[in-house]
């Protein structure tokens, strides 16, 4: 009997423990975004190669928009960021750099500016890619 309540007890104490976690909403985009290189997962181009759609390990996506053109982002494997930060712990930031190998030597695209990717970004991302196959025909 002893055991059972104990058993019981402790079950209690467990739950009521965990009911904070749980009830905590999910990230705000109010939330500013910090993507953190360490947790880089993957990258995704956006048509006209002014920005860039990073993903995180936690599926969190990322737009990262660069100050310029960044030439051929769509022919690269694979990317680097170079970051003021200390570490990998840092957050991705204005100023940043996302670097590429190229043939002629490292070429970098300075980020302007770092926001959430949102489901309005993606409807725009889309029709930019119907706009630019429409205008190549």
């Amino acid at each position: 009997m002893e055991d059972r309540m104990t058993r019981f007890l402790l079950t209690a104490a467990l739950l009521c423990a965990a009911v904070p976690a749980i009830a905590q909403p999910a990230a705000q985009s109010s939330d500013p975004p910090c993507l953190r290189q360490r947790n880089i997962y993957d990258f995704k181009t956006v048509p006209g190669n002014r920005s860039l759609i990073v993903i995180d390990l936690a599926r969190k996506r990322y737009r990262l928009n660069f100050m310029s053109v960044c030439y051929n982002l769509q022919y690269h494997l694979s990317l680097g960021f170079k970051t003021h930060g200390a570490g990998t712990l840092s957050c991705v930031e204005k100023g940043d750099s996302v670097l590429q190998r190229d043939v002629v030597g490292p070429n970098s695209c300075i980020i302007q500016s770092v926001e959430y990717q949102t489901p309005a970004l993606d409807k725009a991302d889309a029709e930019a890619a119907v706009a630019a196959k429409a205008k190549k025909q």
